[in-house]
């Protein structure tokens, strides 16, 4: 890269880095709004009342700290790149949970704020995927993806049909409350131990790639939702980016979580 070059990629940095900081100011007025709101009232204790105030702080920290990570991608550390986006994913999440506690208040201003809070982030969602877009190398066609992995006769993993990243990993091992070995599932949303005794039976079905019979195995054995990371429609695995997932809160707890693949398929993937 010449010089001329390196100058006009480093003001189009600079460019961009305050373009972005400009949207989470915009965030950080809306934080404060929504906090005020949430100080002005009475309605809630002061244990509930610190919590939403902690999950409002959540979302813009964790826009921030996006912010960061991408500064550092941008500069030429690409390892920063997936933390910028896992961090812009928490505080989407925050954000749906925002949302849904500061409904509690029958306001017309809540609605207002509510308003404020959703294009304030979409704009900043916006931009940090346009440089994701931009900075993330291209996956070439010709790149095979596997369906499945054989890690080993007790270990398998199933790759995101996208970006190859491990999305499921099934194998025999100890989940985090197990006192004996148990059939571990490792999903986008959630990790769950089986009964060992399962695992021959699974990992036929590995071996042969049927994506389908393991979802509806982990349907009757798992959950009604089965693998969280399958789209059924398209016979395919996704990561959490490339399923889109969003978590649905109410009244500021966990409801569900859906996902919606790059063709459109929506469905709950974890309830």
């Amino acid at each position: 890269m010449s010089n001329n070059d390196k100058l006009k990629n480093e003001g189009r940095i600079k460019e961009i880095i305050w373009k972005i900081r400009d949207y989470i100011q915009e965030l950080e007025n809306v934080k404060e709004g929504i906090i005020h709101f949430l100080h002005s009232r009475k309605k809630l204790d002061d244990a509930t009342k610190d919590l939403w105030i902690s999950d409002v702080k959540g979302l813009y920290y964790n826009t921030v700290s996006a912010w960061e990570m991408l500064n550092r991608a941008l500069q030429g550390n690409l390892k920063f790149l997936d933390k910028s986006k896992n961090f812009l994913h928490n505080a989407r999440s925050l954000k749906a949970k925002v949302v849904s506690e500061i409904k509690f208040y029958k306001e017309e201003l809540v609605l207002n704020l509510i308003t404020e809070i959703e294009n304030s982030f979409e704009k900043c969602w916006s931009v940090f995927y346009n440089e994701f877009d931009i900075l993330t190398p291209e996956i070439k066609s010709a790149k095979h993806i596997e369906r499945v992995i054989r890690v080993s006769d007790s270990e398998y993993h199933l790759p995101c049909s996208v970006c190859g990243k491990i999305s499921v990993e099934c194998k025999i091992g100890y989940g985090r409350f197990d006192e004996h070995e148990s059939l571990v599932y490792s999903g986008i949303t959630h990790s769950c131990s089986l009964k060992k005794n399962l695992a021959s039976e699974l990992f036929k079905l590995l071996k042969k790639e049927d994506l389908s019979e393991v979802h509806s195995f982990m349907k009757d054995y798992l959950c009604h939702e089965g693998i969280d990371a399958y789209c059924p429609e398209c016979d395919k695995i996704y990561c959490w980016e490339h399923y889109n997932a969003r978590v649905e809160y109410d009244d500021g707890f966990y409801d569900c979580t859906y996902g919606e693949c790059p063709n459109g398929h929506l469905r709950m993937i974890d309830d």
